[in-house]
């Protein structure tokens, strides 16, 4: 990547023979931060650097942890949201629906409207409309009024809501089927266990895909049609960790870098899926 990590003092401390860093875990950042409470970035953004984009870590439960972008980065990691949603079918003049908080990065990346300093969002990128009610299971039966009136294509929701807006369409008797073509679910470390998501997606009748995500490593995968598989952009490395792990270095993350997070217990496959032959992916539970 062209970094100096011995620069940035997260990194300093972990560097092994090689010069690279030992593997990391949110917890790791959640350490370094209660260390040095007046660090908001967790050791990882070089002293003096003034980064346009800070976005609070959702997944931490200890002292506050700040994911840090320049305007370049902010940009290109909305390219990672496009090229997701393409993967799924979505195209110029359709609409997306999101039942989430908006400070997940899958809306915030959705909009230019909705982050300062972002160029093109990935609705802008492609021509789509998007709408976001808040990800509060309160606001279910106002999610269930917005696929029975507006009629979005797609819809994006945290996994913890997929029982109070399955609840919703039942009460208000708005059915998925005919108005909506896929969902996706996510929650704010990790990946959605298959089983849960396969009984809602059932319970749907839209076929609804997994999102694979790390905001400490600014990682946003989707879940393939096709193989299954969580597709990487471009934007991401694997490498294989500890027997059973992947860790993840994301390219276009300079002002606070992500070198070698441990996503956890996942497999790396070779590239070969029918629908994107040479994408690197990732299989998870």
């Amino acid at each position: 990547m062209g970094l100096n990590l011995a620069d940035r003092p997260f990194y300093r401390s972990r560097i092994v023979a090689g010069g690279a860093p030992a593997a990391w875990t949110l917890a790791d950042l959640e350490e370094f931060a209660a260390d040095h409470p007046g660090d908001p970035f967790a050791g990882r953004v070089l002293a003096g650097a003034a980064p346009k984009v800070a976005l609070q870590i959702e997944a931490t439960g200890g002292p506050p942890v700040w994911g840090a972008l320049d305007v370049g980065e902010v940009d290109r990691w909305a390219q990672v949201l496009a090229r997701m949603w393409q993967r799924w079918g979505l195209a110029a003049g359709e609409t997306i629906a999101f039942f989430d908080y908006g400070s997940s990065p899958l809306v915030l990346l959705a909009s230019s409207s909705y982050m300062a300093y972002l160029r093109r969002g990935a609705a802008d990128r492609l021509g789509v409309t998007a709408i976001c009610n808040d990800g509060v299971a309160t606001m279910a039966a106002r999610m269930a009024g917005i696929i029975e009136t507006v009629k979005p294509a797609a819809v994006i929701l945290r996994r913890d809501l997929l029982a109070p807006f399955a609840a919703a369409l039942e009460t208000a008797g708005v059915k998925l089927t005919g108005r909506v073509r896929w969902a996706a679910v996510s929650e704010p470390e990790g990946v959605p266990a298959r089983e849960e998501v396969a009984r809602f997606a059932n319970s749907f009748g839209v076929p609804v895909y997994r999102v694979l995500r790390a905001d400490g490593a600014f990682l946003l995968a989707g879940e393939c049609p096709e193989c299954g598989c969580f597709h990487l952009d471009s934007a991401y490395e694997a490498q294989a960790g500890a027997p059973g792990e992947v860790t993840i270095t994301t390219s276009f993350a300079r002002i606070c870098p992500a070198v070698g997070y441990n996503i956890g217990a996942a497999e790396l496959v070779n590239a070969g899926c029918p629908r994107e032959p040479r994408a690197r992916r990732i299989k998870c539970n």
